[in-house]
Parts: C-alpha cells; structure tokens; sequence
C-alpha cells in the first residue's frame, strides 16, 4: 500500500487556462477547493448564460455523482473531478456522441501520460487492468439561451486505497502503475482538455474516426454481457459496435439486438 502523499498538490487555475488559450475548450477554467457537485454548479452557470468551453474542476466534491446518480469520491488533491459546459451548434441528434468522445480522449490522455493501456467499457467508463479507473456523465438542459451540455468526468489519479468493497472493481493510476512517485495531476488535466478540442470536431462529420478508436479500445466486444435495462436483463456476447456507438449483442438464440444505453452492464 501507498503511503499517502501529506504535500497537497493544488491545481492552477492560470496555468490551465494558459495552456488552453484560444481553444474551445479550456479558455476559461475555475477550481475549486470544494464544491458539492462540478456538474451542479456547471448546470447553474449555464441556465445563467455562461459560454461554450467552460471548465470547472473540484478538488474535492461533497455530493459528486456518476449514471444512476452513484456517488463519486475522492480525497483532495488525489484525483481529477471536472466538468465542462458545451453548447454544441451540430443537431441535437448526434449530441449523444459525447460519452465517446470523451472516453477516447481519456484514453488517449492516460496513453500520452503512462505506459497503461486503457479500455473503454461500454457506454461511459475507462477501465485499467480489470478496474474502472474513470467515469463520464452527459446530461443535456435547456436554458434561455437553448439546449446545452454537461460534461462531467473522474479520473482517479493518485489515490493510494478504496473502501473494501470498491478495492476488487476500482483502481488509479498510481496504483496501476506501482511507483511510489505520485503522477502529475495538472500535466494530465491539461492533456486531456487539449485531447477534448483535438476530437470534438469530429462530433458530427468524419465521426467513424472517433468510433475507430473506441472499437480499438473496447472492453467487451467478444465477451458475454448482461445488461440492466429498466426493469429487465438481457445477456448474449457483444459483437461489435454500429457507427453510433451503439453495442451490438448476439444472444444464445434469436436474432442480435443494440443497445443505445444500459444501467448496468457486467461481462464474462
């Protein structure tokens, strides 16, 4: 086990935004030292007319939440909890893109910043060695100002431990990696906006590239599933997933079914 890190390591508000000046998403940046919600208080600034780009990030969250609203926590300074208000101009059809998106471009962080080789498990969580190590939440509202967006995401960076009943399903990066040398917060933070303006334009046209990488990613494409829709389950292998995203699933027998989403999804 870890010893943990008694130095705090605050992330900066200015160096952040520098290193994103003049894109999209980035340009402006606040950080907190808490806040209950990042994706609350970003959903407020947009029902106040906030812009296209804003990114906010906690160093530690009260009230923190992924799908399902299953509660997301973290240590201060240990890990990244940010969350990014889009007001994207595409139709409001191919909005639901985003969850990949962004779990390509945390893929695409933790590759550039460690010898990992991250997984995306469908529809929005990044797994390291058998273990989640990030999870993304899309919500879409409506404001005077139009429909916007919500991105939120957790990575866990540098915590050194978990309850005992997340240790078998949930891990960091520091604790994939095994040195004691804490990773750098701010330098992966800055990565993975830079990541986020580097695939965004390819939201709407040119999008088989975003799946292309998801597909070389996937964690369950071959396996068996289960999966938690509403009030019933359904199981059989995933197969493959369509241009949207979608997860494709032959079942023992009958023809194969997609799914657009799911609750909960386990494999074998």
């Amino acid at each position: 086990m870890f010893a943990r890190s008694m130095t705090p390591d605050p992330l900066s508000q200015r160096r952040i935004a520098t290193a994103l000046a003049g894109q999209p998403i980035g340009h402006d940046v606040q950080v907190f030292d808490e806040l209950a919600s990042t994706s609350d208080h970003v959903k407020d600034l947009g029902l106040a007319g906030f812009p296209h780009g804003l990114v906010v990030f906690a160093e530690q969250q009260t009230q923190g939440r992924g799908r399902r609203d299953n509660r997301w926590q973290s240590e201060p300074y240990e890990d990244l909890m940010l969350s990014i208000l889009l007001r994207p101009t595409i139709p409001l059809e191919f909005w639901p893109r985003l969850t990949g998106i962004a779990a390509l471009a945390l893929c695409r962080t933790i590759e550039s910043t460690t010898p990992l080789k991250p997984l995306i498990k469908w529809p929005n969580d990044v797994f390291v060695d058998g273990k989640k190590v990030a999870g993304i939440l899309a919500e879409t509202f409506t404001s005077n100002q139009g429909p916007f967006m919500v991105l939120g995401i957790g990575l866990n960076i540098n915590r050194s431990s978990f309850p005992e009943e997340l240790t078998p399903i949930a891990t960091s990066l520091r604790l994939s990696l095994g040195p004691s040398q804490p990773q750098p917060r701010e330098r992966i933070a800055i990565t993975l906006l830079k990541q986020l303006n580097q695939l965004t334009p390819f939201w709407q046209d040119s999008h088989e590239v975003i799946i292309q990488g998801i597909r070389e990613r996937s964690l369950l494409i071959g396996r068996a599933i289960r999966a938690k829709l509403d009030d019933h389950e359904i199981s059989g292998q995933a197969i493959a997933l369509n241009d949207e995203g979608h997860l494709i699933v032959a079942p023992a027998s009958g023809p194969t079914f997609t799914l657009t989403s799911a609750e909960q999804v386990r494999w074998s």
